[in-house]
């Protein structure tokens, strides 16, 4: 599946257990800080907490799982 919207723009998709209000703000607040993310929403009326990311196309899917373990959580991406 190819996932870059534009040439400045890529969406990533992943399940996560983000699973309260507060802990999507942490995450929010804390990866909007990095560069090249743009956009981060987490969908806590889904089962697998759908986490979306709104990124640069050059933001590996590997790079976010990385700052979300950092940050205590667990997310994998969807196929």
């Amino acid at each position: 599946m190819n996932n870059i919207i534009s040439p400045k723009l890529k969406i990533l998709v992943f399940r996560s257990n983000i699973d309260t209000s507060e802990k999507v703000m942490q995450v929010r607040n804390e990866l909007t800080r990095l560069d090249h993310i743009y956009r981060v929403d987490v969908d806590l009326n889904n089962s697998e907490n759908v986490l979306r990311l709104e990124c640069h196309p050059s933001f590996s899917s590997e790079q976010l799982e990385q700052q979300v373990d950092k940050m205590g959580f667990h997310c994998s991406k969807l196929k």
